[in-house]
């Protein structure tokens, strides 16, 4: 798997940034590096012609970080004087992009237990109770979908593109999958006191 994302401006310059990836296993990392830039090159352009402009810029395997993903959930996220929050509490493989969302969800629910009344333990119970359903459904559907686009074996491509893909084509299916990459199955914003903004008037205001 290959891919590009934006990641915004850099303050100061100005200047638009992106992070470009690629998806390698641990136990081949060694062999990868063995193999050297040029054949890795030829591999991704091979899958992506179009990225050959982004290749160019890199000439140092040092450019490139190995980030390693694994499913983990905390048993007990909360414990004496101690909370544990986004992939402290529930690390999972990037496919559904919700680390930054889980995390700041986790955190806001922290800030709404410890303005509450009670001991310090039972506040931060309370932290981890606002989100434990959220994280339990999260992490089941990272699990799932993760072999469609990191496993070895063609069934779970084949049924990714045969199956899936057009499904996500057909009502309802584009709203099922909106809602699920945008972190809000489930509806974790209600037990926290949140609610979606109202992006109508946003883009009345400033349609740019």
């Amino acid at each position: 798997m290959a891919g590009v994302l934006p990641t915004g401006v850099r303050r100061g310059t100005g200047r638009r940034e992106l992070a470009l990836f690629w998806s390698l296993r641990a136990d081949r990392l060694q062999a990868w590096r063995a193999r050297g830039l040029a054949a890795w090159k030829a591999e991704f352009r091979a899958l992506w012609p179009e990225s050959a402009g982004l290749l160019e810029r890199i000439d140092d395997p040092a450019a490139l970080a190995f980030a390693r993903y694994a499913h983990r959930t905390h048993r007990r996220p909360a414990a004496e004087r101690l909370i544990h929050i986004g992939d402290a509490w529930h690390s999972a493989s990037p496919q559904l992009g919700q680390g930054a969302n889980m995390a700041l969800l986790d955190a806001w629910a922290l800030a709404q237990a410890l303005a509450g009344d009670g001991p310090l333990a039972a506040r931060l119970a309370r932290a981890a109770a606002l989100r434990r359903d959220h994280v339990r459904l999260y992490q089941r559907l990272t699990r799932l979908f993760t072999p469609a686009y990191q496993s070895d074996s063609a069934w779970p491509a084949l049924l990714r593109d045969v199956v899936l893909a057009p499904l996500s084509r057909i009502p309802p299916g584009p709203r099922v999958q909106a809602s699920m990459v945008s972190g809000l199955t489930g509806g974790p914003l209600g037990k926290l006191g949140l609610a979606m903004p109202d992006y109508a008037s946003v883009m009345r205001a400033d349609p740019r």
